[in-house]
């Protein structure tokens, strides 16, 4: 059975969740992923290491003093920076609105991380469970569609029943689900603050392989594939 689990619904969540922040906590982490191999997870918005790499955002703004918005556009543009200064054994650590909450408050046992840009893979990391929660974070305890679409999309490469809510999100996904996103309040709220290249990045159906797991004991998320 594929599941939506969140307050939405009501549904306990399974042992196996995927994690779905499409604008733009999951897609950020994706794109690291595809460069490095893990990710510290913090809700905190403030230094805490001296040496390392913090990327964040609250309410779509750049954390002040932080190195890094929650941009995956602004993360491949100085993926070299970042990525030599992981080699030479710095953190990079993310904090942000919705999405880094949810992964600390989840209590599922294996937790990964689901975008649209790397749909298609994670439904292959979880193929063989039978069991499987979609957790969309939405934005501020508001529904945010963008997240439900994109828990469609990841469902739709899973060969299994859906619960009523996904199978209203793989629906969707039948249409112009661009336009719906492009037209919903975390892409408006983007588009104002300049970020209109992030939400084009993050409808990129299946543009990245990466998939990570989140080991909440560790607060990171790690490349599994």
């Amino acid at each position: 059975m594929i599941a939506l689990c969140n307050k939405f619904a009501d549904h306990k969540c399974y042992d196996i969740a995927i994690v779905v922040d499409v604008l733009r906590a999951s897609t950020t982490i994706v794109t690291l992923l595809s460069f490095i191999d893990e990710v510290y997870i913090t809700t905190s918005t403030q230094r805490e290491e001296e040496n390392a790499i913090y990327i964040g955002e609250r309410k779509g703004k750049k954390i002040e003093d932080f190195d890094f918005g929650n941009s995956p556009t602004e993360i491949l543009a100085n993926k070299d920076i970042i990525k030599e200064r992981y080699e030479n054994g710095e953190k990079v650590i993310l904090s942000t609105t919705n999405g880094t909450r949810v992964l600390k408050n989840l209590n599922s046992k294996y937790i990964f991380i689901g975008a649209i840009v790397n749909a298609k893979y994670v439904a292959e990391a979880v193929k063989d469970f039978e069991n499987v929660s979609l957790v969309p974070c939405h934005r501020e305890n508001n529904f945010s569609i963008d997240d439900f679409i994109g828990c469609g999309i990841i469902a739709k490469y899973l060969n299994r029943e859906y619960d009523d809510f996904i199978k209203a999100a793989v629906e969707l996904t039948k249409y112009d689900w661009m336009s719906l996103i492009l037209e919903s309040s975390s892409a408006k709220n983007l588009k104002n603050l300049g970020y209109e290249k992030d939400i084009t990045f993050a409808m990129l159906e299946n543009s990245i392989d990466a998939v990570g797991i989140y080991k909440k004991e560790d607060n990171k998320v790690v490349r599994v594939k």
